[in-house]
């Protein structure tokens, strides 16, 4: 099986001027899609992490903006229906039911996209990133990885189980700071500064995420 990673920035996209705004992250699941007239619908489930009146903010601008067609919120989850304009090419090529998205989108705080993608074929990946690279959109498109893998080896995405915002935010710098790293490039007390939180409450938080992670990683 082939596999894409690649990142990319366009400067239609309705979500990275109030990620920006709001200092927030997403993570996105893509559901399903399908097309009418000049539209593609997609729905998709948004992973927001940032602090939750940020949340709050980007939510009832999701909820006021005209591409959102429908939106129910839980908390950090929003579950959207977005209509975008797009060309036939557009659509054929990035929605090709050929392609497997294997992991969550994740975009950041500054609007860059990453994704992965697999296929049993290379052709409809290649075709793919010639349109996003020339697509008149496309403010930045770069190519992370583009290999072979074992059918093992490429992850199928799944839901998390739900982290409270805390708990998610611990986990998140952990990881970002080098903690599960070797050797450890932070420690729990260096954690708990940045968080602003003291360190039996950042400790608290990051096992708990650990301990609701662990079944989703190790299978009896």
């Amino acid at each position: 099986m082939w596999y894409l990673k690649y990142k990319f920035i366009h400067k239609d996209c309705i979500y990275a001027p109030k990620l920006r705004e709001y200092n927030l992250s997403v993570f996105f699941f893509p559901l399903s899609h399908y097309k009418e007239g000049n539209f593609v619908f997609t729905n998709s489930i948004q992973q927001v992490v940032g602090e939750k009146k940020n949340i709050k903010k980007y939510v009832t601008y999701l909820e006021k903006h005209p591409k959102i067609v429908k939106i129910d919120v839980y908390d950090n989850i929003i579950f959207t229906l977005a209509k975008h304009k797009t060309d036939l090419k557009m659509y054929e090529t990035v929605y090709n039911p050929a392609l497997i998205f294997v992991a969550p989108g994740y975009q950041d705080k500054e609007g860059f996209e990453v994704w992965e993608v697999a296929c049993w074929e290379r052709k409809p990946l290649e075709n793919m990133i010639f349109v996003l690279k020339n697509n008149k959109t496309t403010i930045h498109f770069e190519i992370l990885k583009l290999v072979e893998k074992r059918l093992n080896d490429v992850f199928v995405m799944k839901l998390l189980p739900k982290l409270a915002p805390k708990q998610q935010e611990a986990l998140r710098l952990a990881y970002k700071m080098g903690y599960y790293k070797f050797p450890r490039k932070v420690d729990l007390d260096k954690l708990a500064k940045i968080a602003k939180v003291s360190k039996p409450t950042f400790r608290e938080n990051l096992r708990k995420a650990e301990a609701k992670l662990m079944p989703y990683l190790i299978s009896e």
